[in-house]
């Protein structure tokens, strides 16, 4: 079975890397050109992993130009699997393969379709989501599936450990579908649209804290957007802050917090501010300060202006 395999992200490598592992006869890799690659926070280099196991890659700018249609073509694969490349495939692609385009998202679909699922999972504070491969069709996330499990979500998760959790949900699933795919026995269940639900695709705005808000909220969005992604934000006179870490804690009421006004510092030590939030009081354990001001007891985070 000839395999093309393309991907862009750490979670490419990673199932760039299962594939291998599991006997697949990769014949091309294509991925985004470097200076394409660039807005993908966890963009990985995949030419290393491809020279390795001598196997020839591309650097392609758009799924749909023409000379990766042609590329594509040239390569007669049996399938092409997409994993972490985040375009639309065009029909004459999705036509090629006699085994399909399989692609995946990280939601249980047909709920949570669309950008970001991992992060607005955690922002919304899910306790539930999944790891979803399917058969790529004109649509975003909307093809029959091939393979899909569940997960839990703690409060104690964050991005890190759900990357961590999609990874092995990820080599279960290459190890138990690719012989199906080969043998022609692999299962294809077609979604319930009337059951489909999309988040929207999120700017660098939605990573900006409200401090006005709840605590959760604030948790939330601190632990959706921390490694691989780009961190939360705020800013103090003027300077921007990106927050990595942070924790829910029974604060205790010694100073009578609740009458400072939202996104006071109340508390500054090495390596720990507390926060006043619009309902209590956050705690962040790591943050990363681009400027050479101090923070100090008593500021207020804000908006850029």
């Amino acid at each position: 079975m000839r395999i093309v395999f393309i991907g862009t992200v750490d979670f490419s490598e990673h199932c760039l890397q299962e594939i291998l592992v599991n006997g697949g006869n990769v014949v091309a890799v294509l991925t985004l050109a470097p200076d394409k690659a660039k807005f993908n926070s966890d963009y990985v280099d995949l030419s290393s992993l491809a020279d390795y196991h001598e196997i020839p890659l591309y650097h392609i700018r758009r799924a749909r130009d023409a000379e990766t249609v042609e590329l594509l073509k040239s390569l007669q694969p049996d399938v092409i699997f997409v994993f972490g490349f985040s375009q639309l495939i065009p029909q004459e692609i999705l036509s090629l393969p006699s085994k399909g385009c399989i692609g995946t998202h990280p939601a249980l679909l047909p709920r949570n379709r669309g950008r970001h699922p991992l992060i607005w999972a955690l922002v919304k504070g899910l306790t539930e989501s999944g790891l979803t491969f399917l058969y790529l069709d004109e649509g975003a996330d909307s093809g029959d599936i091939l393979w899909q499990r569940p997960f839990l979500i703690t409060l104690e998760d964050d991005a890190q450990s759900l990357y961590r959790r999609i990874k092995a949900l990820a080599s279960e699933a290459i190890s138990e579908f690719l012989p199906q795919l080969e043998a022609g026995t692999a299962p294809r269940i077609p979604q319930d649209r009337g059951k489909a639900t999309y988040w929207m695709k999120r700017t660098p705005e939605d990573g900006t804290i409200n401090w006005g808000a709840s605590t959760i909220e604030a948790y939330n969005l601190i632990r959706a957007l921390t490694h691989p992604y780009v961190g939360a934000r705020s800013f103090l006179n003027g300077k921007e802050i990106r927050f990595w870490k942070a924790q829910l804690f029974n604060e205790v009421e010694s100073e009578d917090y609740g009458l400072f006004p939202a996104g006071t510092i109340l508390v500054c030590q090495p390596g720990l501010i507390e926060v006043k939030t619009g309902d209590g009081v956050l705690r962040i354990l790591d943050y990363e300060w681009f400027s050479t001001l101090e923070i100090q007891k008593g500021q207020r985070f804000g908006a850029e202006s």
